[in-house]
């Protein structure tokens, strides 16, 4: 069991983050001044989003190209010295200064304009770097090569043949190079050689970055949380080296609950469990040690995942479980997550419809859940922060949930008034307004803050008190996953407003024992 006695910490993805010279989207370069904002509201964790790979032009953290790895979107031009020789930024052209312009000036992420450009110039780079082969970075670059090639061979492969396929799915390729004849990849990789070589270099700078990210952390006194999808992308270098394991023909999902009358059908790939379990689970034991080099602690998405899966296919359109029995459900759900957390730290995600064996299972393994205060009741009535279990990780929300703002001033006077019953840092304001006054946005964060979870991870949104969400589920919107800090990370202890709350926090915090 993963011990961390009672800390606090904020959730914030890295593509938030906005600095003075980044491209228009969070970067590597600009974490040492948000470990600067943290160190100083006496935060010990950051919980992110996802790191992986993506699709280019995808903007879900979500829709991973692979289980292992880094987003070389991530990566800090500043900090790549063959980018820096080449003159940086200068060397754009005036069509790209102005799409980086208008990139760093827009409130939000703008992928369509972010990706290219930083593709672009990292392609420049490489090729100086290529130039320049027998140079001082050749040697670790090769070494880096060399011990990832584990996962790295076949990505960088899968991900130089999606460029030379139109982008196409890989079962939309040839024959072939769909069902992995190895004559026909030695074809591919010798004619594809300097992409896959890119595609590699890409990941080594990205991982080059990472490393010093978590010595600035360590440093910090501040924990990274990384979080760890369930699933991989039906379109990606896993499901395509691996078929056996990672199965298209049924679709993953979840059933029928109060939120939705049919359930969600989320056109994913599944895990065949009783094919990983020939050989021991290697490969979900490979994807956790690397994970766990990544990070501190680990958040696991779709938890009951690992349980059970609900898919629909021909003979089960409206759906299944398998494993099909309570009995084999408990028994793989002990096994993976016993193997999740032997490396690291980690934490469920439990939210949703989850059947009282999974929370059983995770509390005997000392797994902490989550309980996000708005939801948590017993038959209607608010439960007490205070008497949360202590393995477990309070939170006012999530990326997926409405503001602390926007639940708060859009719910009905009967629940906010059933919340100022029950939370003890209410007791002198059981008629609290329907606005999110700085007298009730304090009493929402100290109440979770007070909470008896050893956890408490708060989205940086709900510190701030603003209304901005990161997705909306279920819509389609050039707004979701793009949210960006309205102040450059230099500046956070400068303005008043963003000082003033690390400030606010640090004294919860503190009163909190944390």
């Amino acid at each position: 069991m993963f011990q961390t006695g009672r800390l606090s910490g904020v959730l914030l993805p890295l593509f938030s983050l906005r600095s003075h010279d980044d491209l228009g989207i969070g970067d590597f370069g600009a974490i040492p001044g948000f470990l600067s904002w943290l160190t100083a509201a006496h935060q010990k964790m950051w919980m992110l989003l996802p790191l992986l790979p993506t699709a280019p032009g995808d903007s879900s953290p979500y829709a991973t190209r692979c289980a292992f790895g880094l987003n070389p979107l991530f990566i800090h031009l500043g900090s790549v010295p063959e980018f820096v020789d080449a003159g940086g930024l200068a060397s754009f052209s005036e069509e790209e200064r102005g799409t980086l312009e208008d990139a760093r000036s827009a409130s939000r992420v703008q992928y369509d304009k972010v990706f290219p450009l930083k593709w672009a110039a990292l392609r420049r780079a490489f090729q100086r770097f290529e130039a320049a082969s027998t140079g001082p970075r050749a040697q670790p670059f090769g070494a880096f090569l060399e011990a990832q090639v584990h996962w790295l061979d076949a990505y960088a492969l899968y991900a130089a043949l999606t460029q030379d396929q139109g982008m196409r799915p890989w079962w939309e390729w040839p024959t072939g190079l769909r069902e992995r004849n190895p004559e026909a990849l030695g074809a591919v990789r010798k004619r594809l050689a300097a992409e896959v070589r890119f595609q590699g270099w890409l990941q080594w700078v990205a991982h080059s970055q990472w490393a010093k990210v978590r010595l600035q952390a360590k440093e910090s006194g501040v924990l990274l949380c990384g979080d760890e999808p369930f699933i991989i992308g039906q379109d990606s270098s896993d499901a395509w080296a691996n078929p056996e394991a990672l199965r298209r023909d049924a679709r993953l999902g979840v059933p029928p609950d109060d939120f939705s009358a049919t359930g969600q059908d989320w056109g994913l790939p599944y895990f065949d469990f009783a094919h990983l379990q020939r050989d021991d689970y290697e490969w979900v034991k490979v994807r956790a040690r690397q994970s766990a080099s990544y990070y501190d602690v680990r958040r696991v998405d779709h938890a009951v995942g690992y349980f059970r899966q609900y898919i629909r296919d021909e003979q089960s359109p409206s759906g299944r479980f398998v494993p099909g029995d309570e009995p084999s459900q408990r028994a793989l759900g002990e096994r993976i997550f016993g193997i999740l957390s032997e490396s690291a730290g980690i934490v469920a995600e439990d939210l949703g419809v989850i059947p009282p064996f999974v929370r059983e299972t995770l509390t005997r393994l000392g797994i902490p859940g989550y309980r996000v205060m708005r939801w948590e009741r017993d038959h209607g009535h608010y439960r007490n922060p205070r008497e949360y279990p202590k393995a477990s990780l309070v939170t006012t929300g999530t990326h997926d949930t409405d503001t602390l703002r926007g639940w708060w001033e859009g719910a009905p006077d009967t629940e906010r008034y059933a919340v100022a019953q029950v939370f003890p840092e209410f007791e002198n304001m059981r008629h609290p307004p329907h606005e999110l006054t700085p007298e009730v946005h304090t009493a929402l964060l100290a109440a979770a803050e007070n909470a008896a979870s050893d956890l408490c991870v708060l989205p940086w949104q709900d510190v701030l008190g603003s209304r901005e969400r990161v997705n909306l589920p279920g819509s389609m919107s050039d707004s979701n996953w793009a949210y960006r800090m309205e102040r450059p990370v230099e500046e956070l202890l400068q303005k008043q407003d963003t000082l003033g709350a690390a400030q606010r926090l640090a004294q919860l915090t503190q009163a909190a024992g944390r």
